[in-house]
Parts: C-alpha cells; structure tokens; sequence
C-alpha cells in the first residue's frame, strides 16, 4: 500500500517493486516498510503486510530512525541487519533497514523489513523439548531452557530492543520521553535541575525533539514550562 496522497521522491521508485518482492519471498510475518525521512510526524509512505505490527502508511517514524537522523551512527553504513524490534503491543520481530540516501549522501528514506518469527521460534522450541527425550540429538545435553520451551526466537530477539515500531506520532514522543525519564531513578517532581538538564541531554540524543510537538510533551513529563525546556536544549547544545 502507497500513500497515494503524498508525491514519493524519486529515489524511492527503486524500492517500491522490491517491497512487493520481499513480501512475497519472505511471506505474511514479514513488514516491509518504506519510510521518508521529510516528514518524521507520517513518515510511513509505502507498506507491505502493516498487520504484522499493526501499523498504516501515514504512521510515524520509529524510535531508530530518530536516532539515526540525530546522531549520524551510522554514516558509514549502507545498512542495519538482524536487530531486536518491539510493537507496542509488546510484539518482537528480527529486524533490517536499509539507508536510502540523496546524491549529496544524507539520509532522506529507509526500506524495513520487520520479520515476525515467533511461530517458528515456537516450532523450534517443540522440536528441541522432543528430540531431548529420544537421544536423536548425539551428543546434546538438553538445557533448561529446552525443557521449558522458553529459547529465544533468534540471537536477534535475544538481545536488547534496539527499535520501537509505534502507531502514531505522539506515541512515539511519549514513549521515548518516558523512557529516558524513567531510567533517571528520580520521579520528575523530585528532580534537581542538573537532573533534568540530564534528561533533556538524553531526550536530545534520542532524536525526540525532531518530532513537532515535543517540547510540549517534555515540559509536562518534567513538570517545568516549555520556556525552560528549551532553556535546558540551549544548555544541552551549548555543551553545558
């Protein structure tokens, strides 16, 4: 599905035939997902199997595309492979993205591929447990984890989420300003300024403030005035 209300910029025409390609090679549990960077509140311009996350063409930008567009980690790459993805539903999938860049080298796009390989993990699990009691495996010695069926789904989804797939745009601002709060220690309304000051430096690195309407969001989190919120930015920018 394209958003048929939206211009796609040329660099895009490549990829729209392979969405439909890896859809139909990979099957139903895999989202492919084609995402324009100009616009991070629908940045969701082409989707192929939006049930797997739940998602829609005019969704927003991800948690990783934020960081990406922040902090320029990944400049000298062309892609991401087998990372851990999260729905906000509390869905996990192994996810890819690939950059899609402009000819000066920025950023203006990102194919996803988000793969949702529970049902397999779940096959696996059931082999292991039976083949643990049959001796078929030489040599194996059946862990506990064979036993309650509880491995994970790949090395991917064994290590940390590193991107969250939200629905819409002030879920996405919300969660990660949530997030970065919580993992201060201190509720909001016993913080020091420094603290706070400390909280913003995170929200900034996580790319929240390219979001409209964050600012808002991050004075309420904080319980401060939007004025002082972007006192604290100035200071984070400045190197303070």
């Amino acid at each position: 599905m394209v958003d048929a209300g939206r211009v796609l910029r040329a660099e895009f025409e490549p990829y729209l035939p392979l969405m439909d390609f890896f859809a139909e090679l990979l099957g139903p549990r895999t989202e492919v997902v084609l995402h324009d960077t100009s616009d991070l509140s629908r940045s969701i311009v082409a989707l192929t199997n939006g049930h797997v996350s739940g998602r829609s063409v005019g969704g927003p930008a991800t948690d990783l595309v934020l960081k990406v567009l922040q902090n320029h980690e990944h400049d000298d790459r062309d892609y991401l492979a087998n990372y851990l993805a999260e729905s906000r539903t509390g869905g996990t999938f192994r996810s890819s993205t690939f950059f899609i860049r402009d000819a000066g080298g920025d950023v203006v796009g990102m194919l996803c591929l988000n793969i949702d390989d529970e049902p397999l993990a779940r096959a696996r699990d059931l082999l292991a447990a039976i083949t643990a009691t049959t001796g078929l495996v030489k040599g194996a010695t059946p862990g506990p984890e064979a036993a309650s069926g509880s491995a994970s789904a790949s090395s991917a989804s064994s290590g940390p989420v590193a991107e969250r797939l939200s629905m819409h745009v002030d879920e996405l601002a919300l969660d990660g300003v949530a997030r970065i709060v919580a993992a201060q220690g201190v509720e909001p309304h016993r913080m020091t300024p420094d603290e706070k000051v400390a909280a913003v430096r995170e929200i900034e690195r996580a790319g929240v403030f390219l979001l409209k309407g964050a600012v808002a969001q991050v004075a309420e989190a904080l319980h401060v005035s939007e004025p002082t919120v972007y006192r604290y930015v100035r200071q984070v920018r400045q190197g303070g």
